[in-house]
C-alpha cells in the first residue's frame, strides 16, 4: 500500500513507513475501495509520544529501537542519541557535548584542525599516543606542562632538536643516563660549570684530550 510522504523519489526521499499495528488514516484514490493509500499515522488515546508539553517545546524523531533526535524550542537545544548511550548535544548555549560509552574515532582524508579561543584539555585513564609521519611542531605561547603517571617515550626516526629562548632545567629524582652510538657534544658561549655532591668519573677507552 503506498504512503504519502513529505519527500519521494527514485533512490531518495523521506521514509518513514508506519510500524505493523500502528494507527493510519487511509483514502481511496478515485474514491475506489481497491486503490487505498495511507494518508498520515496517527496517535491515539492508548498510544502517545510521551513528548506533548503545555508549551508545544518538543519535535522528536523517535524510532522503534530509541534512537531519537529531539528539537527543543524552550531551550533552543538539539539532543541525538541511541539505545548504547551515544549522545550529542548542543544545549542552545552554544555549548556542544559528544558522550561515547566505548570508541570514538574521527578520521579525514586530508587535514584535521582543533582551535580554541582558551584552553584545551586531553586526558587518558590508561595510555595516550601520538605519532607523525614526517614533522611534529609544539608552539606554546606560554607555559608547556605535561604530566605523565608511568613512562614516557619519545622515539624520533630522523633529527631531533630543541631551540630554546629562555632557560633550560632539567631535574630527576633519580638515576639521569645519557647515550649515544656516536659523539656526544657540549659546547657554550659561556662557562660550563659540573657540580656533584660526591664523585665527578669521567671514563674513556682511549686517551682523553682537553683543550
Amino acid at each position: 500500500m503506498r504512503m504519502i510522504q513529505p519527500h519521494s523519489g527514485a533512490g531518495k526521499g523521506f521514509y518513514f513507513i508506519p510500524e505493523i499495528g500502528e494507527e493510519v488514516l487511509v483514502g481511496f484514490e478515485g474514491n475506489n475501495a481497491q486503490n487505498p493509500y495511507v494518508l498520515e499515522s496517527q496517535y491515539n488515546g492508548s498510544e502517545s509520544s510521551g513528548y506533548n508539553s503545555d508549551g508545544n517545546d518538543q519535535k522528536v524523531i523517535h524510532t522503534r529501537s530509541g534512537t531519537k533526535i529531539a528539537f527543543n524550542d524552550s531551550e533552543g537545544s538539539i539532543l541525538i542519541e541511541d539505545p548504547s548511550g551515544n549522545t550529542w548535544q548542543m544545549d542552545g548555549q552554544g555549548n556542544i557535548s559528544v558522550n561515547a560509552p566505548k570508541n570514538f574515532t574521527l578520521n579525514a582524508g586530508e587535514n584535521i584542525t582543533f582551535t580554541a579561543g582558551k584552553n584545551i584539555n586531553s586526558s587518558a585513564a590508561v595510555n595516550m599516543s601520538e605519532s607523525a609521519g614526517v614533522d611534529k611542531i609544539i608552539t606554546v605561547g606560554a607555559i608547556l606542562n605535561t604530566n605523565v603517571g608511568g613512562d614516557h617515550m619519545l622515539n624520533v626516526t630522523g633529527d631531533f632538536m630543541e631551540h630554546i629562548e629562555g632557560n633550560l632545567e632539567s631535574h630527576t629524582a633519580k638515576e639521569r643516563q645519557e647515550s649515544s652510538v656516536k659523539g656526544i657534544q657540549v659546547s657554550s658561549d659561556d662557562v660550563i660549570n659540573k657540580h656533584s655532591k660526591k664523585e665527578v668519573q669521567n671514563n674513556s677507552a682511549e686517551k682523553t684530550k682537553s683543550h
